[in-house]
């Protein structure tokens, strides 16, 4: 999609929708806010012709609340915003017309609402982009038997996931970015004073990332390292110090985009599932988002994204500790090679384009071939 966008008549749409059916799905967990992946999918089947019936979870339940206060608020109220949740979905199940239901993620569904989502008598699926299905509660488990079809982002899962929870049919599709949020941002002076500098990175805290930023910062002196995300108040102590005012809360949108722009070098690190350690990532939603912005992607090395990317051409790779040390003392060192390669990457994403048009299409090809 060309950087400059375009009107179309009212005759033009109608034309666009004749050649490619349009639909009307209800979206309940589809967020709002911009960068997020709920947005950026609903954002590529609107642009598709699709009509988008979403319902914001935290316009109900907010999850960014910090400190002692939020947390009571969350001990007092958090099942009472939970069910009027459930009730908003439902409501609008029953007053609206749809083709189908998409469920985004569903952690907060619970299965007496999915169960009345399936007496529509509709097609019910759900878009799953995380790593396991058991980490984020006990809804997700208890109903991804009531779906139709369970899209997932995340090439292992497979028989051991369709016989543990009872899948009726399981498709992958890939991750994508937002072309009205991710893309190339020229920050201005005093937006690289504050967030400008070798090496960032952007996501939630886990053990294993944490070592590998560690490792990092103990073997490259001087290193200007920024750390932006949830969840690392449960980093060690050595890694708080070392990094100081550099470990920040998360970014979201707009945001996002400068941080990556005024970084030399942004870290696709990986994670892998709290209860299922075994269950990796081989690509995340960042893989595709840190190159939109035409920015330099130094990335865990895995088949998957080198099946996306040209290694070491539009994105650097690592696959150990000392890699990763090695390819950040000598990418930082050569500005030509960083431009060259974070430039490539740009056009990679735009050409194929690897935002979530794709998906769109693979779960509207699937409604198509249910009619």
């Amino acid at each position: 999609m060309s950087a400059t966008a375009t009107l179309e008549t009212k005759g033009e749409l109608e034309a666009k929708q004749t050649a490619s059916p349009a639909y009307t799905f209800l979206a309940p967990g589809f967020a709002k806010w911009w960068g997020s992946d709920g947005r950026a999918l609903a954002l590529a089947f609107r642009r598709l012709g699709h009509k988008v019936l979403d319902i914001d979870e935290e316009d109900y339940v907010p999850w960014r609340w910090e400190g002692a206060g939020a947390k009571v608020l969350r001990r007092l109220f958090g099942s009472l915003w939970v069910d009027e949740y459930n009730r908003a979905v439902v409501r609008q199940a029953e007053s609206s017309t749809f083709d189908f239901v998409l469920v985004f993620k569903g952690n907060l569904l619970k299965p007496a609402t999915v169960e009345v989502l399936r007496a529509a008598k509709k097609p019910l699926f759900n878009f799953y982009p995380d790593l396991s299905f058991q980490d984020h509660g006990s809804n997700i488990p208890a109903t991804l038997h009531l779906y139709d079809t369970v899209f997932t982002t995340k090439s292992y899962h497979g028989e051991r996931e369709i016989k543990r929870y009872g899948i009726q049919q399981l498709v992958h599709v890939r991750h994508g970015f937002d072309p009205e949020v991710h893309r190339p941002i020229v920050p201005s002076a005093e937006q690289l004073a504050r967030y400008g500098g070798d090496v960032s990175f952007v996501g939630c805290w886990s053990p294993r990332k944490e070592q590998q930023i560690l490792h990092l910062l103990r073997n490259v002196q001087g290193l200007d390292l920024k750390v932006y995300g949830l969840g690392w108040k449960y980093a060690g102590n050595e890694f708080k110090q070392r990094l100081g005012p550099n470990l920040r809360a998360g970014v979201f949108g707009d945001e996002l985009a400068i941080v990556y722009c005024a970084s030399k070098i942004n870290l696709g690190l990986l994670s892998c599932g709290v209860s299922e350690p075994d269950s990796c990532d081989q690509t995340t939603a960042r893989t595709f988002q840190i190159p939109a912005t035409n920015s330099l992607m130094l990335h865990e090395d895995t088949a998957e994204v080198r099946a996306l990317f040209r290694a070491d051409e539009e994105v650097l790779l690592f696959s150990n500790n000392d890699e990763l040390i090695s390819k950040v003392k000598s990418v930082l060192s050569d500005e030509p090679r960083r431009l060259a390669i974070s430039e490539r990457g740009h056009r990679r994403v735009l050409q194929e384009p690897y935002d979530y048009s794709s998906a769109a299409r693979t779960i509207a090809e699937v409604f198509a071939g249910r009619r």
